[in-house]
């Protein structure tokens, strides 16, 4: 008889537990492309680039970080909420912050930062096209904050395929394009920042947590700032920046 081994054991039942799990379904990204012939909400969206410098190896070195930013005033002089992370490190040696709108992908825009909450507790931001400029579509802010529960969309800029760092220069950047989880929740309203099970990847940051009226347009209740990119977005609520948005009108 051969002798008795806990390994024996151990063996038998991890090869159970992974063939319980290749038996699962794999977990489908629920985040949607907009239909370009039916861009309602979704052209008030907007990809932002923004130089920036950060040391490496104790070497200062140049990059671009990707964005995402939402009209939520009308124009020509629209404000842009973003987040403020996007700008911790931004250079304005290396060049203005750029826009890049959905009806011109092709011609960016040169933006000015002009107010953040300067730190991840406070991770907003609001920018303004340096010239008179219509983005096509805004989103006004929510004067209803989100709550525990609140069914919310989720929605921002991504790499078509995965990339995980920042662009060095050089490079040739990977495609970029507006995605959306339609349909997620508000898990903890009352932390900063708040908690939701939205999805959302690199570049999403400054991008928008919306929620539906009962007339079916949306209101912005949160700007993106943080997650895991598969099950936990972070974002910073935006009912207290309505009196600040209305003074700088």
């Amino acid at each position: 008889m051969r002798p008795f081994h806990a390994t024996t054991v151990r063996t038998l039942l991890l090869r159970s537990l992974t063939l319980l799990m290749l038996s699962q379904p794999l977990i489908a990204d629920p985040r949607l492309a907009p239909d370009l012939q039916a861009l309602h909400w979704q052209s008030a969206m907007v990809r932002i680039e923004v130089p920036v410098i950060r040391s490496v190896e104790g070497r200062m070195r140049h990059f671009t970080e990707h964005c995402s930013a939402t009209a939520i005033t009308p124009g020509p002089d629209t404000l842009l909420l973003s987040a403020w992370h996007c700008f911790e490190d931004y250079a304005a040696t290396q060049g203005p912050i750029q826009l890049f709108a959905q009806h011109s992908p092709e011609s960016p825009l040169p933006v000015r930062l002009i107010i953040s909450g300067g730190s991840m507790s406070a991770d907003w931001a609001i920018l303004t096209p340096v010239t008179s400029t219509v983005i096509g579509a805004w989103i006004p802010l929510s004067s209803h904050p989100a709550q525990r529960g609140t069914r919310v969309i989720a929605a921002g800029f991504a790499p078509t395929t995965d990339s995980s760092r920042s662009e060095e220069p050089g490079e040739t950047p990977p495609s970029r394009g507006l995605m959306y989880d339609p349909d997620c929740v508000v898990i903890v309203a009352t932390s900063q920042p708040a908690r939701s099970d939205c999805v959302a990847k690199k570049g999403a940051s400054g991008g928008a947590i919306l929620r539906r009226t009962a007339s079916g347009s949306v209101r912005v209740v949160g700007v993106i700032s943080a997650g895991d990119g598969t099950s936990v977005s972070y974002f910073h609520p935006t009912d207290e920046l309505i009196n600040r948005v209305r003074s700088l009108r």
